[in-house]
């Protein structure tokens, strides 16, 4: 069963992108993150197969992010 962590600090971006997989992909686990910090601590948690990042959010961006777990 695959892990999707889905980061973006609008809750209803992330409301949709769940939808979205879960409609695609119904036996799919996702979590979720509003902003990089936290997708950093659920990526170390949760061991996502998935990443769905926010470029632009408040803070730690998606791309800073991606290059923290790179």
């Amino acid at each position: 069963m695959s892990r999707i962590l889905i980061v973006d600090d609008e809750l209803l971006a992330r409301e949709r992108l769940h939808d979205l997989t879960v409609e695609l992909y119904p036996d799919v686990i996702t979590f979720e993150a509003s902003n990089g910090m936290e997708a950093l601590e659920k990526i170390n948690e949760f061991h996502p197969d998935i990443v769905l990042l926010d470029i632009r959010m408040p803070g730690m961006d998606g791309l800073e992010v991606a290059n923290h777990v790179l």
